[in-house]
């Protein structure tokens, strides 16, 4: 399954309603299509998306919104407590996602608050929902593609239906019927806790070599219903770890980040899954990252459509993207967040991404220049006093 484009109203911190489409809108050169793979027809998809912005301008929120899509599509419990929280209680949100699977295009509409229940406490509602399908052919373009008009909703959500918890999409029929379903790894909620996940029992060689070539082993075993950890460097004593933290006091931050998410980027390469990463660069430096979204553009390690969606602050990393419908720019004005798709403010593909968003070409991009101005002259007038 493939998400084409999310689209979503009535979310609290955004000004408009939010755009993003993973489909690829530019034309695509289907001799060179490393960084895309194709569904059907012209109709394909970017292996990499990318949201850029500077500090508090909603990277996190962005990833978040598509956390909580990919979530509602998996028909995972919307009060589940890893679900984002980006649905608000004035008014309700209203959810337009388009997708392919099995050879159709799908549009679902949800509508979506949070409201007290009967013992007062805040949960996830889900107030209606629609699902349109139609088949992918030769007629679909990329002009027609989310058309649905003359078409009837399929399915249509019944809340009286006393089978369907009122916090899980009608999609959850569908999931039956199409397997494989929806593969995704979710690391944005991993940014600020960077420890070895134990879900991961034996690291790959091969991940540990690019992280760290002096480790030889490192793996985690049940013993006695307790997860007991090992540790190997070349030369040396295997190390026993009795608990999972510790090896925070033997592994970098760069290793212990890198081997769980070179982990989840092995699995969702194979799967054909989507790889959600916050701050792709922290404890990370360029190379590492490049090789990692090169994983991803590469037709012989990604021959499944794998994405890879992330954020960054380093706008260096644009570079590795061909296409300018692949990155995002995000922003936070007076009135809210905001989405915009690069393809939408420069029409040129062969400008250099990093020195158009430094630049401050695009507006808002960089920081503000009376700011620094500001902060200058306060050192400045310090050092003279």
């Amino acid at each position: 399954m493939r998400i084409l484009r999310i689209r979503a109203k009535g979310l609290p911190l955004y000004q408009d309603a939010v755009d993003i489409s993973f489909f690829a809108s530019q034309r695509v050169q289907f001799n060179h299509q490393d960084a895309v793979s194709n569904l059907f027809s012209n109709i394909a998809i970017n292996n990499a998306e990318a949201f850029v912005g500077i500090n508090a301008s909603g990277k996190t929120t962005a990833l978040n919104l598509i956390v909580f899509v990919c979530q509602l599509l998996d028909a995972t419990p919307m009060n589940n407590p890893l679900v984002p929280d980006i649905i608000g209680t004035t008014y309700p949100a209203v959810f337009d996602i388009d997708f392919f699977a099995a050879g159709k295009i799908y549009h679902l509409t949800s509508e979506i608050i949070e409201a007290q229940d009967t013992t007062g406490t805040i949960r996830i509602k889900i107030l209606s929902e629609k699902l349109w399908i139609k088949s992918a052919n030769s007629k679909i373009t990329k002009a027609n593609l989310f058309s649905w008009r003359g078409l009837d909703p399929e399915r249509v959500r019944d809340n009286s239906d006393e089978y369907l918890p009122d916090d899980v999409s009608i999609i959850i029929a569908l999931k039956k019927q199409i397997q494989p379903w929806i593969s995704y790894s979710n690391h944005v909620n991993l940014t600020d806790f960077n420890v070895l996940v134990p879900i991961i029992r034996v690291i790959p060689e091969e991940i540990i070599s690019i992280l760290d070539p002096s480790i030889e082993s490192i793996s985690i075993e049940a013993v006695n219903g307790k997860d007991i950890a090992k540790l190997k460097f070349y030369g040396e004593e295997e190390i026993t770890l009795n608990k999972i933290s510790d090896f925070n006091a033997y592994l970098s931050s760069g290793t212990i980040k890198g081997i769980r998410v070179f982990a989840d980027a092995k699995n969702a390469l194979t799967a054909g899954g989507y790889l959600i990463i916050d701050e792709i660069e922290d404890h990370f430096n360029h190379e590492l990252v490049a090789s990692l979204l090169r994983l991803f553009l590469d037709k012989q390690t990604n021959p499944k459509g794998a994405v890879i969606v992330f954020s960054t602050h380093y706008p260096e990393l644009l570079d590795e993207l061909e296409r300018n419908d692949a990155v995002f720019i995000t922003k936070h004005e007076p009135d809210g967040l905001k989405i915009e798709n690069l393809s939408t403010l420069l029409k040129r593909n062969d400008m250099k991404k990093s020195e158009v968003y430094q630049s401050n070409y695009l507006g808002g991009t960089a920081p503000a220049y009376e700011a620094l101005l500001a902060l200058k002259k306060s050192i400045t007038a310090g050092m003279v006093m």
